[in-house]
């Protein structure tokens, strides 16, 4: 029993002094891979055309704003009031149409991501405005509308959705431009 624990804290020993001289080799294969990754990131960048970059950035702070909250509503208990941050309940929908339009259309040119583009952008639209004409049915069911406000990352959403959009559609207009010439 005892050459059994003995031989278990000699193994552990032997683990962690192998552990401890593997780090600088893990350290140093993370910093290569991070800045590989980075600089394929950067080429990337700098191949793209200036419609499709600016298109890169709304479709990314669409990504951003659809998973922020949209609404805050103040809520008393006893003397302490508090405010409360909530997402629409239809959330899901939009971080997924966001986060597919962002990996599509950023990393993967074909001829059907603009079919999906523009079929996401408008399922997105539709929902925002029937949420905002009935917002107890797609927005929100247990506060009271008048209680509700709605906050910045709202707005923010409707001017990157209304962005990529617009740029969406320059950029597509100058890639066929640009096919056209060859």
């Amino acid at each position: 029993m005892t050459s059994s624990l003995l031989s278990k804290f000699f193994l552990i020993v032997q683990f962690l002094k192998e552990s401890v001289f593997f780090v600088p080799d893990l350290i140093f294969a993370w910093w290569h891979l991070t800045k590989k990754i980075f600089l394929t990131l950067y080429s990337y960048w700098n191949h793209k055309i200036f419609f499709d970059k600016i298109f890169f950035i709304f479709l990314f702070l669409q990504l951003l704003f659809s998973v922020l909250p949209w609404f805050s509503y103040q809520i008393r208990f006893f003397e302490i009031t508090e405010s409360i941050s909530l997402g629409p309940k239809l959330n899901s929908v939009f971080i997924l149409l966001a986060l597919l339009n962002f990996f599509f259309l950023g990393f993967w040119k074909s001829s059907w991501t603009r079919i999906w583009f523009f079929a996401g952008q408008m399922i997105s639209i539709v929902f925002v405005i029937w949420g905002y004409l009935d917002p107890k049915r797609y927005f929100y069911d247990f506060v009271k509308p008048e209680e509700l406000g709605l906050g910045l990352p709202f707005y923010l959403f409707l001017g990157s959705l209304f962005g990529a959009f617009v740029f969406g559609y320059l950029t597509f207009k100058r890639e066929d431009e640009l096919l056209g010439r060859i």
